[in-house]
């Protein structure tokens, strides 16, 4: 019996183990992701803007402070079936190219139950989600990956307006609707268009065309909306303290993400 119980204690923690270098691994990838982030030498001065896109970014203090990444954390939900689930979240986006790395994790009590990276770097993007941040549950890569984290970049660039001014891989155009940014991806040209209002604040994005995953796994191409709100100054800039993200379906608009930033800052080179 004592043998046993030895055979079974030696097992759980062994077991514990793998867990905790896999755990540790993957916070050092992370770690490594945003540090490349970060490192892009900074950009000049773009001159080139449509003059509502550059009257935002000076409406959010773009500039203020040199800087070659922005850093933020959030509270967040996000939506599976019918049940919305609470967590916390940290990105960091570059400013000179397009790049960011999104990490959340869902906790119960001090362990991460789930931790999720979402990121768009060098061209691609990559969604890795880890069971207690060890285990490999669910990854997205390739072309459509690459588009749909591009798009992500462009919709959230209310909450990096210094990446309106120094970014010029991404392409600005005036319409008689808002203004569109587009980047080039290996699964096509992902085009955001921003719509303001009244103030001059961003208060929508508009994709026509993501790739979302069904139910059943299989992508479908969906009509993609993200909403902000509640601007004020934070950490030096002044960005949309409220935001979500949704898909139009057939029987019309659902949320599956929204989104308060905690916190704010520039980080300098």
């Amino acid at each position: 019996m004592k043998t046993v119980l030895f055979g079974i204690a030696l097992l759980l923690v062994v077991s514990i183990a793998i867990v905790v270098v896999m755990a540790n691994g993957f916070s050092r990838e992370i770690a490594r992701t945003e540090a490349r982030l970060a490192g892009y030498p900074p950009g000049p001065l773009r001159t080139d803007l449509p003059a509502a896109i550059q009257a935002f970014a000076a409406r959010g203090m773009a500039g203020a402070t040199p800087g070659v990444a922005a850093r933020f954390t959030q509270a967040a939900e996000m939506k599976r079936g019918a049940t919305w689930t609470p967590f916390a979240a940290r990105q960091i986006s570059a400013l000179p190219r397009p790049g960011f790395a999104w990490v959340a994790a869902v906790k119960f009590g001090p362990v991460p139950i789930v931790r999720v990276i979402d990121r768009f770097e060098d061209g691609e993007g990559r969604l890795e989600v880890r069971a207690l941040g060890a285990f490999r549950t669910d990854t997205e890569t390739g072309p459509d990956a690459a588009l749909g984290e591009a798009l992500r970049y462009l919709a959230e660039l209310p909450w990096t307006p210094d990446a309106i001014l120094v970014n010029t891989d991404i392409v600005w155009t005036e319409t008689p609707a808002g203004v569109t940014a587009r980047l080039e991806t290996a699964g096509g040209p992902a085009e955001i268009l921003f719509r303001f209002d009244e103030a001059g604040d961003i208060a929508g994005a508009e994709a026509e065309g993501r790739p979302a995953k069904r139910a059943d796994g299989s992508l479908a191409v969906l009509p993609w909306r993200g909403r902000f709100k509640d601007y004020a100054e934070i950490g030096g800039r002044r960005v949309p303290l409220q935001g979500e993200v949704g898909y139009v379906y057939p029987d019309g608009y659902a949320s599956y993400f929204r989104g308060r930033i905690t916190g704010y800052s520039v980080i300098a080179q």
